[in-house]
């Protein structure tokens, strides 16, 4: 008798444990599924607003305090809404080129492609790219949903997926309030 109410108690912990799981698991799934829809959307809205962008007014200038060798940045607007900043910002030894995508005044992507030289740029030597990295960001809601280097995912608890974030969230302020 004794036992058999211990399987029972058992068995009954078990059956608690695989439920938890499986709602852990179908959360986890639901959550990758909304994040996957979002993205869709981000995608449609940026080939949208690449497909509009000779309509759209354009003015370029420099921007201060980005880069201590200077950024040039072109704002593409649709009647008064920033729908997308190119920026050419130069370092001493690197280069990178970003494109900024906007939906209702709020970021939603951001793409950077960043150049890193063996040398300072204009020495005599001409210089040789070391390393190359890509850089896109997906934001819904204003918050950053996902970062990819490269192929690479990086995870919301990274050290590095933080800094970058504040990276491009200040580089995007700094474009949009120039």
């Amino acid at each position: 008798m004794k036992r058999d109410i211990i399987s029972i108690l058992i068995s009954r912990k078990i059956c608690f444990l695989l439920a938890g799981i499986v709602l852990m698991f179908t959360a986890a799934n639901s959550a990758q599924a909304q994040t996957e829809k979002e993205i869709v959307k981000i995608r449609a809205e940026v080939a949208a607003i690449n497909k509009g962008a000779s309509k759209f007014t354009r003015r370029t200038k420099d921007v201060e305090g980005i880069s201590l060798e200077g950024t040039q940045a072109t704002y593409y607007l649709s009647a008064k809404n920033l729908r997308k900043i190119t920026a050419e910002i130069y370092g001493e030894t690197y280069r990178a080129t970003g494109e900024f995508y906007y939906a209702g005044g709020e970021l939603i992507f951001a793409y950077l492609k960043h150049n890193q030289y063996d040398t300072q740029i204009g020495l005599s030597k001409p210089p040789k790219v070391v390393r190359a990295e890509e850089q896109r960001f997906y934001f819904a809601g204003g918050e950053l949903i996902r970062l990819l280097i490269g192929k690479k995912e990086l995870k919301s608890g990274d050290e590095k997926h933080s800094q970058l974030k504040d990276e491009i969230i200040s580089i995007s302020s700094k474009l949009k309030n120039s």
